[in-house]
């Protein structure tokens, strides 16, 4: 899947999470993504990760005018596929499968702060396709290559150059 980039948010008032459990094989990819951010991002960015049980994000993103949610994704797609989606109006799609080993997954979590009126102004997830999340240490091979294409979307997203991009 073809991953567009979106508007650059110039570093104003946006919020990273990335979402994963650290022994869980790829469901750890977007704890990785936000761990192999730089340091020194514009003011207004800030990055972090996120916690076990998705409920808590409603308090973890208060404030906030904008989100950028990495997370692992089950859709039937080849594993290391990335999606992009807004979390706007409609919601996630329901084909994404959630990976939540809690009580409610991301696209519940963020149904449940439409529902209470705390969903931020915009909202993008950015799903990596995970393959195996058996209890291993690491990630899969395409899910690790994944993580690296999610980083330079997201500097590119804060408007970071990103190293070897066209124009660098």
């Amino acid at each position: 899947m073809s991953v567009p980039s979106g508007p650059s948010t110039s570093g104003r008032d946006l919020l990273v999470i990335g979402l994963g459990t650290e022994h869980r094989g790829d469901d750890r990819c977007g704890l990785d993504v936000v761990r192999s951010l730089p340091g020194g991002l514009p003011e207004g960015v800030r990055v972090v990760e996120g916690p076990g049980e998705a409920t808590a994000l409603l308090e973890l993103w208060s404030g906030s005018d904008r989100v950028i949610v990495v997370d692992a994704v089950r859709s039937g797609s080849l594993p290391g596929t990335v999606h992009r989606l807004d979390a706007g109006p409609n919601g996630l799609p329901s084909r994404l499968g959630a990976t939540s080993t809690h009580g409610l997954s991301l696209a519940d979590a963020i149904e449940l702060a439409r529902s209470l009126g705390r969903l931020p102004r915009r909202v993008t997830v950015l799903g990596i396709e995970v393959a195996d999340l058996g209890p291993r240490e690491g990630l899969t091979g395409p899910v690790a290559d994944a993580v690296g294409r999610v980083r330079a979307i997201l500097l590119e997203e804060i408007g970071v150059a990103v190293p070897g991009a066209p124009g660098d």
